[in-house]
Formats: structure tokens, sequence, C-alpha cells
């Protein structure tokens, strides 16, 4: 209610709401001063009855007026309670009327009936009342009902404003696939007739879904850029409203607008949040009609009207099927994670379009590979940062030092300056990266250090990158293995180096990781020494309680043979482990060959431990 309200002090409204304001407050002060002027300039006196009985007997009263049930008003010519006014007043709820007109007529006095009086302040209060409450329930009513609503085809309605999107695909790099199922789209919205009158059915939704920062709405721009046609832009949260059947209007609204357009694409971002499962727990009924009129749209429009509906999303198992059925949004696709080729596409795509000075020790498929699993949003933002550490440090081009520190602000955070740290936790950090970065060059070979730091970063106090020769997409056990006792390494190194008793908190993250890895391994993968191909599925039914615990018992055993054998290497090398840690602590970050050398120089190399 109050985002409403402030809305509406925001919206094209706030002059009409403030002019209602102002009326009622002047309508509220006339009455008060219209009730001043007629009120008189002294209120009656209020005397007692006996006094009023004694004022009649010695023929002071000229005449009164009784208030039926409750009371009785004079006037004399003296001033019974010196009040300096002839009028009073005398409570006479329990005298009998009849006791009271005959004391009157025997002094002469004049009498005459009216019915009970109100009181001028409970009427003015009244009155002033209705006033504010009328003033602010039309306020609510029309002007907040109004902005919610949006009458259908009405200048009010802002959901989904038209415009041509300057959007191609020429902007848009990686996702080869995805871009080549929006291409089959284009004809179609370019000349719609032409397909209709061959019997052609082309989808009327398109479905993008993939991961946040992948490139859906920018997908969707292009679409309609490369077409020539108009571009509706909305989300489904801007279908939700604080009154009943306000989804439902906006719906029809929309696609009112498109006809009128002539077609174009109708872009619905979060569409999970809009079509999402009816009858679901915590859902409305309200979300469920708004959901009943976007399929009912989506039924109504004809191939020859020209619209295509692209939705996004990253929670696809959320929507409720009727959506996804033939007929609707009957095309889904997938927008993945770029791949190292398409990391280099996107950062060259980005660096081109800003114009970006880049410095001949750049290279931005180098830079890719050491980007594994970030989007497109996540690259764009690592070359703007690079670009503002750039204009901070007074260089005129952009170098390789400038994306380095770009790249670890992205993944880990800024360096925390200042920090201090004593000289034993220095130690123990640099052992504990010393072994991850031992553990990774041994067991994850096709895993190459890229470089190894203990500057604290965000909330790590040190970190081992590790830069891969290729993607892979799919994992063996020897490399699911190997990357168990890469994250393992620093754990096993500071129970080498300090004993068991002195082990810390700065593993918690590694065993989250490795634990995670060997529950993948045995509940999923099948690769659980004691259960062999029986792995975990919720959709085929639990498993019995004597298999969980067995699966419980592979997974512990996965991670136990693990840290043995990084512990027997350490034990092995141990001197390279030492002289790799004083090296960081000496010169804080070391690249991957300067710390491949230093383990070389003390005998301990992959072929090494191997042998």
């Amino acid at each position: 209610m109050r985002r409403q309200i402030a809305k509406l002090f925001r919206s094209r409204y706030a002059g009409w709401l403030f002019a209602s304001l102002a009326f009622s407050a002047i309508a509220v002060v006339g009455v008060r001063v219209r009730y001043a002027r007629l009120a008189p300039s002294h209120a009656p006196a209020t005397v007692r009855y006996s006094e009023f009985l004694t004022a009649l007997t010695r023929g002071q009263v000229d005449s009164i007026v009784i208030e039926q049930g409750s009371a009785l008003r004079g006037w004399s010519h003296a001033d019974l309670a010196n009040r300096g006014t002839r009028s009073f007043r005398v409570e006479i709820g329990g005298i009998p009327q009849d006791q009271v007109v005959a004391a009157a007529t025997a002094a002469n006095a004049a009498v005459a009936f009216a019915p009970p009086t109100a009181d001028r302040s409970a009427m003015i209060n009244l009155a002033v009342t209705l006033i504010v409450t009328a003033g602010i329930g039309g306020l609510l009513w029309f002007g907040l009902g109004r902005q919610a609503s949006g009458s259908s085809g009405s200048a009010d309605v802002t959901l989904g404003n038209e415009a041509n999107s300057p959007t191609t695909f020429a902007d848009v790099a990686g996702n080869g696939a995805a871009l080549a199922d929006l291409r089959e789209v284009v004809e179609f919205l370019r000349e719609p007739k032409r397909f209709a009158q061959m019997g052609a059915k082309v989808p009327k939704g398109i479905l993008l879904e993939g991961p946040p920062g992948t490139g859906k709405t920018l997908m969707a721009r292009a679409l309609a850029g490369e077409a020539g046609t108009s571009f509706f832009a909305t989300s489904g949260p801007d279908f939700s409203g604080m009154f009943v059947g306000v989804g439902t209007m906006r719906v029809k609204a929309l696609f009112k607008k498109a006809r009128r357009a002539g077609g174009g694409v109708i872009f619905i971002d979060e569409i999970d949040s809009l079509g999402g499962k009816r009858g679901r727990q915590g859902g409305h009924q309200e979300d469920d009609r708004t959901l009943n009129q976007l399929l009912v749209e989506l039924d109504g429009f004809g191939p020859t009207d020209g619209i295509i509906v692209v939705a996004a999303t990253n929670r696809v198992a959320e929507l409720d099927p009727a959506l996804l059925r033939k007929g609707r949004f009957d095309r889904s696709v997938t927008i993945s994670l770029p791949t190292v080729d398409e990391r280099s596409a996107i950062l060259s795509l980005h660096a081109a379009k800003r114009h970006m000075p880049l410095a001949d020790d750049v290279e931005l498929e180098r830079l890719a590979r050491l980007m594994p699993g970030t989007s497109g949003a996540d690259l764009e933002g690592l070359l703007n940062e690079a670009a503002i550490l750039a204009v901070r440090t007074g260089a005129k081009s952009v170098c390789w030092a400038h994306m380095e520190e770009a790249r670890d602000r992205v993944l880990l955070g800024r360096a925390r300056t200042g920090l201090t740290v004593s000289a034993d936790e220095r130690r123990l950090v640099a052992l504990h990266e010393a072994g991850h970065a031992v553990a990774g060059l041994i067991f994850c070979p096709s895993d190459p250090l890229h470089k190894v730091t203990i500057q604290p970063r965000g909330g790590a106090m040190g970190v081992a990158f590790f830069q891969p020769d290729h993607e892979a997409h799919l994992h063996s056990r020897a490399s699911l293995e190997g990357q168990i006792r890469k994250g393992l390494g620093g754990r096993a190194a500071e129970e080498l180096a300090f004993g068991a008793d002195r082990i810390t908190s700065g593993a918690s993250s590694d065993l989250q990781h490795t634990t995670r890895i060997a529950k993948e391994m045995v509940y999923r993968l099948g690769m659980g020494n004691s259960t062999g191909l029986m792995i975990f599925d919720p959709d085929s039914g639990p498993v019995s309680s004597e298999m969980h615990s067995r699966m419980d018992a592979d997974v512990r055993a996965l991670l136990e043979a693990a840290y043995d054998e990084v512990l027997a290497l350490f034990r092995d090398h141990r001197p390279a482990l030492e002289a790799l840690a004083t090296a960081l602590l000496d010169r804080e970050t070391l690249t991957g060959a300067e710390a491949s050398s230093v383990l070389a120089a003390h005998g301990l190399g992959a072929r090494t431990a191997a042998a």
C-alpha cells in the first residue's frame, strides 16, 4: 500500500493529489469559519434549577424555550450568573415539564417548546470528518484505481512501452545455437503473411531459459531490432497490483497495444513470477487469474498478427505446464554460460564497442580461459573494472596488470589493505595456499597453476588460482578425485606443519566443496565403492536407510582416502612445500611458473610425484 502511494506521488497524478488535499483543507477551514460567524458572541450561562426558580419568583425571567426531555433555554433582563450575558441554560432532565410550565406561567414568562439542540462543536467535527473522508476516499479510489488498473486502451497504460530496438544480432556474441533459433523467427516477423499463405505455423511464444547474466534480454532486443519491428519490454512483477483485476487488465492492454502497432516482439522478463504453477502453496488467486488471461491472449492472436512473445526465466521448473504446451510457448531456447571461445568473443565485442585502448600485453583469449563459469554480464563488468583501474592509475591504455587486478576483484573482492595479521597466522595462510598449489599441480595436471597469493581479498586470506587448458564437459572419476585432493591440500598442509590439534577454520569452504564433489560421485554418478551403480534419485522414490548409510560411508571413505594420499605426498616432499610457503611469505604473490620453479628446485615435479 505504501509503495503504491509513494508511486502515485511520483506519477502524473501528483498534481491532482495535491489539489485534492488542498481543496479538503480549504473546505475544513471554511466550515470552521462559517460556524464561528454563526455562533453567538457569548455562550449561555449554565444555572441550577433552584436559581432558575428564584429568578422566576423575582420576575427576572422574560421567556424560556423548553428542549424536550433534556434542558431549557431562557432569557432574563438580569445577569443571573454574573457572566455578562442575558441567556442562560438549565438542565431539567428529571423534572416534569408540567411543573416547569406552571412555574413559568405563574411568573408571566413566555413559554415555547423546541426539539433538543445538538452540540455545535459536535456538528463542526462531524462536518470536518465527512469532508476529509470524502476527499481521501475519492483520492484513493480515483487516483490509485486509475494508476493501478490502467484502463485498457487508455493513455494511462505504461506497461510495455513501444520502442524500436537499435540492437541487432551483430551486438550479440556467443551462444551461436540460441542465435540460430532466433534467426528463424526474424523472417516471420518481417513477412508474416507469406508464411501464413504457405500454411506454416511459426511459434507464438519463445522461452529463453538460462542463468542470470547470459544475455536473454539482449537477445530479445536483437530479435526485434533485426526484424525492424516494435519492441514491448516488461517483466512479470509489473502485472501485479493492489486491486482485484489489475493483472488481467494489464495483460489485455499490453496485447491490445501490440496489435494496434501492427505486431512486434513482446518481451516478458522474469516470466516465472507471472506464469508460476497455479494452485501452488503460497500462491494467490489473483496471480492465477492473471496467468489465465495471458493464456487466453496467447491463444487469441493468429499467425497474421505478427506478434511474437519472448519470455525469459532462470527457473523454468516453476512455470505452469499450460504455459509450455504447443501453441503457446512451444519453443524453448537454452542460453547457457559461454564457453572459452564464446567468452573470448564476448570480451572482444565489448572492448570494441567501448573503444577500449588495450595495451600490447593484453591477451583476451588468455583472460577468457581465466574466467571459467562466468556469464556475459560478468565479463562486461570485468572490462569496466579494468578501465576504471586504468583511469585511476593515470595509464594511457588498459594493460594486463589492470585486467589481472579486475579479475581478482570480480572473483574475490577488493584487496583488504590495512588488515593486521600476526606472523604465525600469515605463515599458516602461506602453508595452506602452498598446500593447494602443490596438490593441484600434482593431482590435477590438466589444470595448470595460474598464480598463488596470500594477499587477503574479500573473505579469503589467500587463494590459489588454476587455469584449465580446456573446458571439460564430461568428468572422469580420476579427475573428480583429483579435485577432491586439490581441495584438501590446504587442510593437509596445516596438519603436517602444526599438528592435528592446531588445524584452523580456514578450510571450511574447502571441506564444503570437496564434500559436495564426493556426494555427487556417490549419490548421483554411481561411483561409490560399496553401493556401485545404485544412486539416489528422488523421482524414483527414497532409498532404504541401510543403503543411505552405505552411501554416507562411501562418501566418507572417498574423502579420507584422498586426504591420506595428500598427507603422504606432503610428508615425502615437505622441503618443497616449506620452500613454496617461504617464497609466498617473501613475495606474497607467485605466478604459476614461479611456483613450479620453486618446487622443481627442491625436487618436486609431476614426474617425481608420480614415481
